[in-house]
C-alpha cells in the first residue's frame, strides 16, 4: 500500500465530497482515513459507494451515531469513537477528530506524537492543514474537505513508503 487518502470535516458538502473522491480514485488511492465530522449517513453512503476501504472516527458534529455505525458496518467499513488505532501499510497509526478547543487539540496531537507510540497521527477538527514531523512521527491534518470555514477544500494523500504527504486542494 503506497498511497492512502486522508480526509476530514466533510460536513455533508456532497459536491466537495464527490470531487475529492474522484481525485482520490484518479490518484490510485484504495484506503481512505476519515478524521471525523462526516455528519449525516447519506454522506457516508456516498463515500462508501465508491469502494474505498474506509476507516474513520466520529467527530463532534456527527449526530446520528447509531445510523452512521450501521451504515459503516453494513458496508464493511470501520467507523468508531476516537481514537482509532490501526495499521496503515505497516505503520502504527492513530486517527482522532479532536478535543473541544483548537489549541487543546494541537497540544494533544503533539503529545501523542512525542510519545513515540505511533508512526502516524491523523486528526481533523481545526479545519486547518497541519503536516509536520515530531521526532519520527508524522502528523497530518488534511484541512477541511467542505471548505465552509476557510474557503479552501482540501484532503491529503500519504505515500507510506516515502512518508511524504501531498495536500490536494479542490
Amino acid at each position: 500500500m503506497a498511497k492512502i487518502g486522508i480526509i476530514s470535516d466533510t460536513h455533508d458538502n456532497l459536491p466537495a465530497v464527490d470531487a475529492a473522491l474522484e481525485r482520490l480514485e484518479k490518484l490510485g488511492v484504495r484506503l481512505l482515513l476519515h478524521a471525523g465530522d462526516i455528519v449525516a449517513p447519506f454522506t457516508l453512503r456516498r463515500i462508501l459507494s465508491r469502494g474505498f476501504e474506509f476507516r474513520g472516527v466520529f467527530g463532534n458534529n456527527d449526530g446520528e451515531l447509531l445510523l452512521l455505525s450501521r451504515v459503516a458496518r453494513d458496508q464493511g467499513a470501520v467507523l468508531t469513537h476516537q481514537p482509532l488505532v490501526t495499521d496503515v501499510g505497516g505503520l502504527r497509526a492513530v486517527v482522532l477528530h479532536g478535543l473541544s478547543g483548537l489549541e487543546e487539540t494541537k497540544s494533544f496531537v503533539t503529545a501523542l506524537a512525542k510519545s513515540g507510540e505511533y508512526d502516524l497521527v491523523v486528526y481533523g477538527h481545526t479545519h486547518e492543514v497541519d503536516v509536520r514531523k515530531v521526532g519520527r512521527t508524522l502528523i497530518v491534518n488534511p484541512g477541511e474537505a467542505c471548505g465552509y470555514l476557510t474557503g479552501k477544500k482540501s484532503f491529503a494523500v500519504l505515500d507510506t513508503e516515502r512518508m511524504e504527504v501531498e495536500i490536494v486542494t479542490l
